[in-house]
């Protein structure tokens, strides 16, 4: 029976959107499992050992992402000349 190594730590970063632990804030996870890396794939705080899913670290930069893009059209619409 082989061992199972876990992955190297990691931030989970989409240009300047970094993911966060949502217990601690902590922004480094640990891979559960060796190997690519998938949707799926469970990660661990380094912080504070909270587990989360990779799709749920890219969810929330999706929507900060979303929370930006509204916030910025919002605010194009309220310096627009009349």
């Amino acid at each position: 029976m082989g061992s199972t190594r876990m992955g190297r730590p990691m931030i989970v970063q989409v240009h300047d959107i970094t993911a966060v632990c949502r217990h601690c804030g902590g922004t480094n996870f640990q891979p559960l499992s060796a190997g690519p890396l998938r949707l799926p794939s469970e990660l661990r705080c380094i912080g504070c050992g909270a587990k989360t899913r990779y799709l749920t670290l890219l969810d929330q930069i999706g929507e900060e992402a979303m929370r930006r893009a509204n916030e910025a059209i919002e605010e194009l619409k309220k310096n627009r000349p009349r």
